[in-house]
């Protein structure tokens, strides 16, 4: 109470007879009684996901990693005695950054899928889902043909770039932090192929910058011998000035005798030049022949018996090999003589070429030193000085020359000899070998989130199965959707029909919840019209479904009313399946389908009718269940008369009507009362068709009103709905 200018006033009440669980505890055992409804949509979740996701979690391919790993060493090139620059800090950091993306090059991944044959791999080859389906229909002529073996030219430019694409895929290149170690690793469904891949990255890696240092060794090689083959002409252009030279001043030399000496050295270095052309010419010959494989040539420039002996049996073996009819075997062995014929000519082709090579080295000293002894001899005379400075330049140019040849072939010969001996600044440290677990799919963890999440889904479904299509479970649910509060919410009570639980369990939360009930109806009752001089008030007790515990209500709170000393009576107008006689205990016979359909005297009316002393309750019976539509028995003048008796005779007049979503009977009933008591199952029935009922009733009398009540309440949940909380309990016994 609160204090108002001298008066004390009432506040209002802080608390929520409906309760509406703000708490975070209420709201978890809400939610928990929800699973608890629903548990068996929360079952059938579960089941049907695990179903489900168990076999495609189990059927998923296990990936396999393994890694072999490289370190970046310019030292080792150094143990072979090749100068390479050193590095470090900065600079060896970009270095082997670089050497991780030149390992993902393209380059390298093409040699690999080369070397290993990844197009004719099944991993490599694996069809997408469009593919899979398709193939539940294919032939084995589709099967084979897609099976065939291919070699790298049957590959299309598009089909590299997949295979690349795929590889890249399972390829991770990394640089451990800190170090110059570059681990390479590769996935794949086999442990063996993964350890295949990862171990050829790497020696398709060390094999291209092995062959790039080499093209880079080739090319200043090729550059160095195109500058040699240039100074070379050069000198010897300038030895043909100098012979000219000396032969056009050879008249100033006094001495007659030098002079025909000088003649004679020029004819014989004439010769030696001969000599040298026809050998240069035979050379090229022999290199001709051995390639266009002409026996007949290397014979003929060879000159000797053994290789004319050796051609004539060439000769022979190929004729032989021509002949018409010819067994395998022998064909075998004739081929087999004409491999060892063809390799003796290789190697006197390769004699000839020595020897010829040795013939024009040897030439060329001896033309070289004739030369020598001519110019010596020329410059020794008494020669004008113009001639002798000359001759002075010309040497002297030659000189030079010659010494940047010695200089550039010695260059070339260095760089020849490194081509042999190339080693990269990279070596193994780790090889990868098969691994024997798979790194992923890991199944337990995936079997224990699909547990968690069938679970999961388990429960959402039961939530939105019990909060939107289930049915209600509060009353502020059902105000929010129907607009019309409950007046009371009845708790399951497994024997409240057969054990008058009302008169036997007074202070159980069931009796209490139907006292709420009729408390509520007689607030809200209508205004009687003093005119008819009506004073009975006709209820009917209704549901959308059958096993609502519309009868139990009915039975119940008839009951109750009869317990206050008012003169009331239950009339049972399930004519369908009429349930009153059981809840009594009585067995059926005679009742109202009877009394009506033999349209009887209403004086004979007291045959139907059966009277509670503990109660002081009287009951209409239905009578046997009839095979005609009942909605015939429920319009007819008899009941109409009937009711209009009991409204004379009694205070309260129950009605136990039919289910409203089956049959027609309620909603004419439905223009015989004043109330009606629409009963909602708990957590049972879904909104849609209580909406639908209630459309109903306001279609057969939009006036008529109406109230709600929840029925069949868990008991376990009574103390978190309506007015029967937990700390209330005490005032309630079972």
């Amino acid at each position: 109470m609160a204090r108002e200018n001298g008066v004390f006033k009432f506040e209002q009440p802080r608390f929520n007879i409906y309760d509406d669980h703000d708490s975070d505890n209420i709201n978890a055992m809400e939610y928990w009684h929800v699973i608890l409804r629903q548990k068996k949509y929360v079952f059938f979740a579960f089941i049907i996901i695990s179903l489900i996701g168990l076999p495609i979690i189990y059927s998923l391919t296990p990936i396999y990693q393994a890694t072999a790993k490289v370190v970046v060493d310019s030292n080792q090139s150094k143990l072979v005695g090749l100068d390479v620059e050193s590095v470090g800090g900065a600079s060896i950091d970009f270095k082997v950054n670089t050497e991780v993306e030149i390992i993902k090059s393209n380059k390298v991944h093409l040699r690999t899928i080369r070397d290993l044959q990844l197009w004719n791999s099944v991993d490599y080859n694996r069809k997408s889902l469009k593919e899979k389906l398709f193939s539940l229909f294919a032939t084995e002529e589709t099967e084979s043909a897609n099976s065939i073996f291919r070699t790298y030219s049957d590959l299309s430019g598009q089909d590299l770039m997949g295979y690349l694409k795929a590889l890249s895929t399972n390829i991770s290149v990394s640089r451990s932090r800190g170090t110059n170690v570059i681990a390479i690793s590769a996935l794949s469904p086999s442990a063996e192929r993964a350890a295949d891949i990862a171990n050829n990255i790497t020696r398709s890696y060390l094999s291209e910058k092995v062959e790039s240092k080499a093209d880079s060794v080739r090319e200043a090689a090729n550059v160095l011998r195109n500058q040699l083959n240039k100074l070379s002409e050069e000198i010897q252009d300038y030895e043909h000035q100098v012979e000219n030279f000396i032969q056009e001043q050879s008249s100033k030399v006094n001495s007659p005798e030098v002079r025909l000496e000088l003649e004679k050295l020029r004819a014989e270095i004439t010769i030696r030049v001969d000599s040298k052309l026809t050998k240069t010419l035979q050379l090229s010959q022999i290199d001709r022949a051995t390639v266009s494989r002409d026996y007949s040539l290397l014979t003929s420039l060879s000159g000797d018996q053994q290789a004319d002996a050796l051609y004539a049996q060439y000769q022979t073996i190929s004729q032989q090999l021509r002949a018409p009819v010819l067994n395998n075997n022998d064909r075998f062995s004739l081929e087999q003589e004409l491999a060892k014929i063809d390799a003796n000519f290789s190697e006197l082709a390769i004699n000839l070429s020595n020897n010829l090579n040795e013939g024009i080295n040897d030439t060329q000293a001896k033309i070289d030193t004739v030369r020598t002894a001519r110019q010596k001899l020329f410059s020794e005379q008494n020669l004008p000085q113009d001639v002798s400075l000359a001759l002075y330049r010309l040497t002297t140019d030659i000189e030079s020359k010659r010494k940047l040849y010695k200089i550039e072939s010695s260059k070339y010969s260095e760089v020849e000899q490194k081509i042999g001996i190339l080693i990269p600044d990279v070596r193994v440290i780790a090889t990868a070998f098969p691994s024997r677990n798979p790194i992923k799919p890991n199944k337990k963890l995936l079997t224990v989130a699909l547990v968690i999440a069938a679970l999961f889904a388990g429960v959402v479904l039961a939530i939105i199965r019990d909060k939107l299509i289930g049915g209600f479970t509060s009353s502020e649910q059902v105000k929010s959707v129907l607009g019309i509060r409950p007046i009371s919410i009845i708790p399951r009570h497994e024997k409240a029909g057969e054990d008058n639980a009302i008169l036997n369990s007074p202070l159980s939360r069931f009796s209490e919840s139907i006292r709420m009930l009729r408390v509520g109806l007689d607030n809200s009752k209508p205004e009687i019209d003093e005119n008819t001089g009506q004073l009975a008030r006709v209820i009917a007790i209704t549901s959308t479904l059958p096993k609502e515990g519309k009868t139990t209500t009915s039975l119940s709170l008839a009951r109750s009313y009869a317990l206050t000393g008012k003169k009331t009576i239950l009339v049972d107008l399930d004519f369908r399946h009429p349930a009153v006689y059981s809840r009594l205990g009585l067995e059926k016979s005679y009742g109202l389908q009877d009394f009506i359909r033999d349209d009887a005297d209403i004086s004979t009316l007291d045959n139907v009718m059966y009277f509670e002393s503990a109660t002081g309750l009287y009951v209409a019976l239905s009578g046997s269940t009839q095979k005609m539509a009942t909605d015939i028995l429920v319009q007819s003048a008899s009941l109409d008369m009937v009711l209009e008796k009991f409204k004379a005779e009694y205070d309260i007049v129950i009605i136990d009507t039919p289910p409203v979503g089956f049959v027609v009977d309620t909603q004419i009933i439905a223009q015989k009362v004043d109330q009606i008591v629409y009963a909602i199952k708990h957590a049972s029935t879904s909104q849609k068709n209580i909406l639908a009922g209630m459309n109903y009733i306001h279609r057969a009398k939009d006036t008529l009103p109406i109230s709600t009540i929840i029925t069949q309440q868990d008991d376990a949940q009574a103390s978190h709905y309506g007015m029967h909380g937990a700390e209330y309990s005490y005032y309630y016994s079972n």
